[in-house]
């Protein structure tokens, strides 16, 4: 995961935590939905006046973006597992598939 992925992860989970749209961080912020959409999907980094837009419509400091607590949510890790996963050849799946089932 590159940063922009990251970065676009990171505002992505702290968005959905406070329970807002992207409709409404859009309109805090003064930006198109779609342009949410692409700085969310890593497909643009924000201006750095956006960036501070956006940690202030989501009510967070600016370099919280940035830390690492943030980074190791489940979201952002269960994002990393799917793309192992989808990696992985027929045995190998099958063998994380059955470590997993037995995780309950």
């Amino acid at each position: 995961m590159n940063d922009k992925e990251l970065l676009g992860l990171k505002i992505r989970t702290i968005r959905k935590s406070k329970k807002i749209t992207q409709e409404m961080l859009s309109e805090k912020v003064d930006i198109s939905p779609r342009q949410i959409v692409k700085i969310e999907m890593g497909q643009a980094y924000p201006s750095l006046e956006t960036l501070k837009n956006i940690a202030e419509a989501l009510e967070v400091p600016i370099q919280s973006l940035f830390e690492n607590d943030y980074y190791e949510s489940s979201e952002i890790l269960k994002e990393k597992i799917k793309r192992k996963i989808e990696g992985l050849d027929e045995k190998t799946t099958r063998f994380v598939y059955l470590v997993v089932s037995n995780l309950d």
